[in-house]
């Protein structure tokens, strides 16, 4: 069964008001009324579709979400549905384009070097206390900054992201295909009319005549190949001028015609454009809850890498204060005689190293946060508050060749792919058909009939013309569409080898994935007994401080920051393989609140506030 669209009230509606328009015309010819009334009238029958477009978008809005609705629902997926946005920004446009001066030829904004200014500030002296003290003290975020968690995130990124949008957009896009190709399968409707002004000279006397005509068809595809439509010609005209004898003159030609090919053209490849719109539409569903996969993952990845450099900048800051203690101990020890300067400058030295790296990690960070406001659609000049949130997923018991076998089956990707190979086979049977000879049946009548347009169409009991027939096209010059069916064959092959490709490469990145997830796990033990031994270190330099140089206290301080920030940066690999392992074998579930939608025996867990990683660092408004 074809679905077929269209609007049957607003075409009825039209109808009858060109009908009744028609009547008027007629009524105000043969009442001699003015021909300028009677241009009005011919006015309004351009105006009544052009009145009635409006209501027919909104209708297409409906209708287009529709599709999307039906069609996520039909991938398990119902909540990733895009909506048409309605914002008042949203340019509408116009029946006519606007010439304004720059429309040929866009205005360029380059001004030359001479023009251009620069104003260099003066170098200022380094005070590397004052340094010191600028950098290693606490960055307050603004009281009016917003605060971002993982949902929040999501959240704002699904509403405000371009990158979101623009996927949601191809999704539509397909969903306007379908109804072109629904709407071509519906019963299509088209009317023209035509008021002109006719001279003629007759005799040496000039006559001048107003003539209306509509012409009218109406069409409907037939589902396995050909079409039936019937054209109804209505004309009016009216003589204005008294030189000659006055008349009035109307005529009514209604024409029916069939065709059917029986051969080439016949069957399922005459739906060929309507079917591969159908799938088109379910391959976009099946992009679009992957990309929403990736994305949720991209955004967790930022977010979750933001956590991880505050937590190294607030590691870096703790680095610093022990380094100023060693710095200060030194100097004390210098003071009193018992430690050359040299020592005492070592330190110094190295606490210079690190407030360096530390002003480069801070701007490191700045910098990210913009991306990750750009990303998410957020304005980049808004101060914002990253809160300290991690996901604490348990890692998974991993059966490999069980994982592999869940990506061949539910990978979304995977799934286009394949159809794509069926896609391809069907193009070459496709065009096969076209080999095939033409034989075509087609038939064709005109109607008998009286045009009384005050006491209706009166229609004969009998046909006027007819014709009937078949059309045979032989076969002689086939070599373009033979061409084409080894070609739609070699591109089987193509979409076929893609499909293996696909899935080797789907069982590489499942692979990856798996030691992905064993790999951080083992990064992260392993930096936990680094970090017991840095204490360790430090707890034996503070227990026998004078069998220690300053080198050996500065050595201790860097490699207990070196083993947190490490462990910092596996706590964050650990989830973020976590959640790739499950979009790689297609177990990852998004909600449109930014939430795991958690498979059984999953627990999704937070490690939130200053116990679990660094404070949140806000970044103010420049």
């Amino acid at each position: 069964m074809l679905n077929h669209h269209f609007n049957p009230n607003l075409v009825f509606f039209q109808l009858k008001i060109q009908s009744l328009l028609s009547v008027l015309f007629d009524f105000a010819m043969s009442r001699h009324i003015n021909s300028i009334l009677a241009c009005a009238i011919f006015a309004l029958l351009a105006i009544i579709p052009i009145a009635c477009q409006e209501q027919e978008f909104h209708v297409i809005d409906s209708n287009a979400e529709d599709r999307l609705r039906t069609t996520s629902e039909s991938i398990g997926e119902p909540s990733s549905v895009p909506t048409i946005s309605k914002s008042e920004s949203q340019y509408q446009g116009q029946n006519f384009t606007p010439d304004y001066p720059g429309l040929n030829e866009p205005p360029t904004a380059n001004p030359k070097p001479e023009d251009l200014k620069y104003q260099a500030r003066p170098r200022a002296v380094l005070d590397v206390d004052k340094v010191i003290a600028d950098v290693t003290k606490a960055y307050a975020p603004p009281t009016n900054a917003e605060h971002f968690n993982l949902a929040k995130s999501v959240q704002f990124a699904i509403k405000k992201s371009l990158e979101y949008r623009v996927a949601e957009e191809t999704y539509l896009l397909l969903a306007l295909d379908l109804l072109i190709q629904q709407h071509i399968w519906s019963p299509r409707i088209f009317n023209t009319v035509s008021p002109q002004f006719q001279g003629v000279s007759l005799n040496g006397t000039q006559s001048t005549a107003l003539q209306l005509v509509n012409d009218l068809n109406v069409s409907q595809k037939l589902p396995y190949g050909g079409q039936v439509s019937a054209n109804i010609l209505a004309q009016a005209s009216n003589e204005l001028s008294n030189a000659v004898q006055t008349g009035q003159a109307s005529s009514l030609d209604i024409a029916l015609s069939l065709d059917i090919p029986l051969l080439r053209g016949a069957g399922l490849i005459a739906q060929e454009g309507l079917i591969q719109a159908k799938r088109n539409l379910v391959y976009g569903a099946r992009a679009f809850e992957e990309f929403r996969r990736r994305f949720y993952v991209a955004i967790f990845s930022d977010f979750h890498d933001l956590v991880v450099q505050q937590q190294v900048i607030s590691n870096t800051r703790n680095q610093i204060n022990g380094l100023r203690s060693i710095v200060d101990r030194e100097d004390a020890l210098v003071s009193s005689g018992r430690q050359v300067a040299f020592q005492a400058d070592l330190a110094k030295q190295r606490a210079l190293f690190v407030i360096d790296r530390l002003a480069s990690l801070e701007e490191t960070y700045k910098l990210a946060v913009d991306r990750f406001k750009l990303r998410i659609g957020y304005q980049t000049d808004a101060p914002v508050v990253i809160d300290t949130e991690m996901l604490d997923l348990d890692p998974p018991i991993i059966n490999n060749e069980r994982s592999i076998a869940n990506a061949f089956e539910w990978r979304l990707d995977l799934q286009n792919t394949r159809d794509l190979v069926a896609d391809a086979r069907r193009q070459v049977d496709n065009a096969r058909n076209l080999v095939l000879a033409g034989a075509d049946i087609f038939a064709t009548a005109s109607l008998l009939k009286n045009p009384d347009f005050f006491n209706g169409i009166q229609l004969d009991d009998s046909f006027g013309n007819y014709t009937i027939g078949i059309a045979i096209d032989l076969p002689l010059d086939r070599t373009i569409e033979e061409v084409n069916v080894r070609k739609a064959q070699v591109i089987l092959e193509q979409n076929d080898r893609r499909f293996v490709f696909a899935k080797n490469t789907a069982a590489v990145e499942v692979r990856q994935a798996i030691r992905r997830i064993d790999r951080a796990l083992y990064t992260l033990s392993l930096q936990d007994k680094n970090i017991d031994i840095a204490r360790n270190r430090q707890g034996s330099i503070d227990a026998a401080p004078d069998r220690a140089t300053p080198r050996d206290r500065t050595e201790a301080v860097d490699a207990l920051n070196s083993a947190e920030n490490e462990k910092a940066r596996a706590l964050r690999e650990v989830q973020i393989a976590i959640l790739e392992f499950l979009r790689q074998t297609g177990q990852l579930r998004v909600s449109d609140d930014g939430e795991i939608i958690a498979p059984d025996g999953m627990e999704v867990r937070y490690r939130r506030g200053s116990g679990i990683l660094a404070q949140p660092v806000g970044i103010p408004s420049v």
